[in-house]
């Protein structure tokens, strides 16, 4: 396994510098986004911010909506 990318505890790093928490606090609770603008405000890319929102989701801190086949809105939680 190639550990280049992971800390302490494992998880992923962005080259970029965006993390799961970054991510979480760029939203504001309970206002809709786009994976996109959500990887537009933490300088990240698409993919890497989309795994991060999955990540918090299954931790019940974002909710997803999924209103088309290939597009989803994050919804941070109160």
């Amino acid at each position: 396994m190639n550990d280049v990318n992971r800390d302490k505890k494992g998880q992923f790093e962005s080259e970029h510098g965006a993390t799961v928490e970054t991510v979480f606090e760029a939203m504001e609770p309970m206002e809709p986004y786009t994976t996109g603008e959500i990887a537009d405000m933490v300088d990240a890319p698409r993919r890497t911010v989309y795994n991060y929102l999955e990540e918090l989701a299954g931790q019940g801190r974002v909710r997803k909506k999924k209103p088309e086949p290939r597009r989803a809105i994050w919804i941070r939680t109160i």
